[in-house]
């Protein structure tokens, strides 16, 4: 697997690799808030067989390394968006680039696309948390939701005393109940980094609450049909019941702008790991579709 550190036009780091089939369709692919991509392996190593696959971490996650929290704002990670793409064209060849994206950096992948059009030939997109309009019903839940991650977040534990410690706290609980079996352990290994006295976050608890900060829609929901690029949104069809989750905005956010749709059953907004073979399938069947 090839390796390039990127130091952003901020001083942050970025971690990315490169894996797969390099005659493949191009394909970059991003987690969600605390995670790690290392985490996702089981949703994106199938697709190695057939794509070209660059993988990242957010600033602050996982392999990237430390940020301050105040660095951590929608325009800046935006911006991240961006300089990951000329960074991929410099160090790997310039290409069309796909996107294969859970959450956050769904929302940092569409808001670039649509503020830059083309700068990606498709995306796949997992529950983008694209604030509802301030006169949409859903607002206030959405909101309180929000704020809810926002408290939780910093009382987080922060340190632990082995991968198995955390990956409890994952196994059979009510949001992870739907993980297949090893993910836990998986995902616990690849949000920890050791540290003289046992396991740390890669992503501390204050980063982590910065990145649930308000992501408040200026406009770009108006601009959606600016994108030049065709959009797959796949969500977890066990949180749609819950006015205002990441996955009724995101059902709401593709009827409107037209994207194409998929709810996957028995899975949540952690539908990576709940789901993972069947991502991998439909991700297969959207490049066929449109990288030729």
């Amino acid at each position: 697997m090839a390796e390039h550190r990127l130091i952003l036009s901020d001083g942050a780091a970025i971690a990315l690799r490169r894996t797969g089939n390099p005659d493949g369709p191009r394909l970059l692919v991003g987690h969600g808030t605390g995670f790690a991509v290392d985490g996702f392996a089981r949703m994106w190593r199938p697709l190695t067989q057939d794509c070209d696959v660059i993988l990242f971490d957010l600033r602050g996650h996982g392999r990237s390394g430390p940020v301050a929290p105040e660095t951590v704002t929608m325009p800046r990670l935006i911006r991240d968006m961006a300089e990951i793409l000329e960074a991929v064209a410099t160090v790997w060849g310039e290409r069309p680039v796909f996107g294969l994206f859970h959450s956050i950096s769904a929302l940092m992948a569409l808001r670039l696309e649509v503020a830059s059009s083309g700068s990606f030939a498709g995306l796949v997109l997992m529950e983008p948390p694209v604030s509802p309009l301030p006169d949409d019903p859903a607002a206030a839940a959405f909101e309180q939701g929000r704020l809810g991650l926002e408290t939780r977040t910093t009382r987080r534990q922060a340190r632990f005393s082995s991968v198995e410690e955390l990956a409890a706290k994952f196994t059979g609980r009510g949001p992870f109940r739907h993980f297949e079996p090893g993910a836990a352990q998986e995902l616990a290994a690849a949000m920890l980094v050791r540290d003289g006295e046992g396991w740390i976050l890669a992503c501390p608890p204050d980063v982590e609450a910065r990145y649930f900060g308000r992501h408040a829609d200026d406009g770009f929901r108006e601009r959606l049909n600016e994108r030049a690029c065709p959009v797959m949104m796949l969500v977890g069809r066990e949180d749609l019941a819950m006015a205002g989750s990441p996955a009724c905005v995101s059902v709401d956010l593709a009827r409107g702008a037209g994207f194409d749709l998929l709810e996957l059953a028995q899975a949540t907004h952690m539908l990576p790991l709940e789901r993972p073979r069947a991502i991998a399938e439909v991700t297969r069947a959207f490049l066929r579709l449109h990288a030729g």
